[in-house]
């Protein structure tokens, strides 16, 4: 049922597909249907949670384990288990979906609250490495999730789609090359052991080797 509504609204968008339309796609009556969601909305709903933005719960990811494993490793998998559902052709699918539609009835704004609500899901292991001393403590938790995901999503929306056809497998190349770029960039910034120095410290410091 999720699989037919997905084509459906993929193909003639969410506010047009119907649910007798998606009833008749799997070969069963309209009853069926609502049987197992109380509408249109609880389909597009249970899709958004599966492929919209990203969650633990999701994701499958525990999140004990993940602070345990510290930024490089535990954000290293957080990101591969993203890429891995992204890649797939159901969240492709989806991926085109959301940007014509948004969160379905909710449409854009919508959209934007879930993001919200995915910031402050995913700050918990960034709050706890930085009291561990691991993460720099000079940036707000919920921004550096921000950070890390914005760009995520930018390799999503603009390779990470169903209507790449044929050329799928190129473009899910490039995603994740700039996957992995951006991560690379990311756990330098943040990670203290890995931080270059300020400029203000680093024109002290170059001083200092000149004057010594």
């Amino acid at each position: 049922m999720l699989q037919a509504a997905l084509e459906l609204f993929a193909l003639q968008g969410f506010h047009a597909t119907t649910v007798r339309q998606i009833a008749a796609a799997v070969g069963v009556r309209d009853s069926a249907i609502y049987a197992h969601f109380a509408g249109k909305q609880a389909i597009y709903d249970e899709l958004f949670a599966e492929a919209g933005p990203p969650s633990f719960e999701a994701l499958h990811v525990d999140v004990e384990a993940l602070v345990a494993a510290g930024p490089r490793q535990g954000l290293t998998y957080l990101v591969d288990r993203l890429f891995a559902t992204w890649s797939t052709r159901r969240a492709r699918l989806f991926a085109s979906v959301v940007i014509r539609e948004g969160s379905g009835a909710g449409g854009l704004g919508g959209l934007g609250r879930a993001i919200e609500a995915a910031r402050d899901r995913l700050e918990e292991p960034f709050q706890r490495w930085q009291e561990a001393g691991l993460v720099r403590s000079d940036v707000d938790p919920r921004q550096l999730v921000w950070e890390l995901f914005g760009p995520l999503n930018v390799a999503r929306f603009v390779y990470l789609r169903a209507e790449s056809g044929e050329t799928a497998e190129a473009d899910i190349a490039h995603a994740r090359q700039w996957v992995d770029d951006h991560l690379t960039f990311f756990l330098t910034c943040i990670t203290n052991a890995h931080r270059a120095p300020s400029r203000g410290r680093a024109n002290q410091e170059r001083r200092a080797r000149l004057e010594g």
